[in-house]
Formats: structure tokens, C-alpha cells, sequence
């Protein structure tokens, strides 16, 4: 059986590899991109505002009528929430669970004071697929001929 040796170059190899493991790890963590998308809608006991002011990192702000939604692209996994919902104003700080790609943040709920897991939860984007039975197929060769 051959012993491995140990070598100034074999080494200098297996600390680069783990140095670009490592670097990727770091990398997937800091450089994930997420959606954040905000609801001004009744939320339980909470009626939405007439009008909300919603920031997320010193990025432009967006504003929000009753029943809208609008959505923020950040990377990273903390951020800063602005908030001014009609003269009352919030910041608030968030952390991203890693596996959370997009989540959704009902403004009435956090303004009231509800804990994160409250007015925080992923979003997740439904797909409608039509049925085959809503369409109509016409099979007459003629159908193209008449008028409709």
C-alpha cells in the first residue's frame, strides 16, 4: 500500500480547495437574492392604511394603497424595514431564514405590533393550470367556412 506524502505542494493544493469551499459557502450566504413582497391588506383584527410609505435599505421607497402589493429585490440575508404608515413610522430589522427565497409582509400586522412570525411568511407563487374541459375544440372541417 502507498503512503500518501505529504509535500509542501500537496498541502499548499488542499488548502486552496478548502479556501475555495469556503469562499463559496460565504458566498451563498451573503449573495442570495430575495423578493420581499409587502401587503397593505386587512390582516385578522387590522385594517389596511389608506396610504403606506414602505422602504427596505435605503433603497427608493414605494408607496401602498389599500389592497396593494409591491415587491423589494435585496441580497442578503438582514435588512432594514422603513415603514411610515400616515404619520406612523417604524424600522424594523429582519433576518431571512436561509432556505426562505421570497417572503411576504403584512404592513397592518407589524405595525400593531405582532410578533415576525405573524406578519412574516414565505411566498410562495401559485400556478393556475386550465383544465381541458373549459376549452371548446371544434373538430368540423367546415367550422373555419360559417360564419360564427
Amino acid at each position: 500500500m502507498n503512503k500518501i506524502k505529504f509535500t509542501k505542494s500537496l498541502c499548499i493544493r488542499i488548502i486552496a480547495i478548502l479556501l475555495v469551499i469556503l469562499l463559496a459557502v460565504v458566498m451563498f450566504i451573503i449573495g442570495k437574492q430575495h423578493k420581499i413582497y409587502f401587503d397593505n391588506k386587512d390582516w385578522g383584527p387590522y385594517k389596511a392604511y389608506q396610504f403606506v410609505e414602505v422602504s427596505v435599505d435605503k433603497q427608493d421607497s414605494v408607496e401602498l394603497a389599500k389592497r396593494d402589493r409591491d415587491v423589494f429585490t435585496v441580497v442578503a440575508q438582514g435588512h432594514t424595514i422603513h415603514i411610515d404608515a400616515m404619520g406612523d413610522e417604524k424600522d424594523v430589522k429582519i433576518h431571512i431564514p436561509l432556505f426562505m427565497r421570497d417572503v411576504l409582509i403584512n404592513i397592518p400586522a407589524l405595525m400593531n405590533g405582532e410578533s415576525q412570525d405573524q406578519w412574516m411568511e414565505e411566498f410562495i407563487v401559485q400556478t393556475v393550470t386550465p383544465s381541458s374541459a373549459d376549452e371548446t375544440v371544434v373538430t368540423d372541417e367546415t367550422a373555419g367556412l360559417l360564419g360564427d
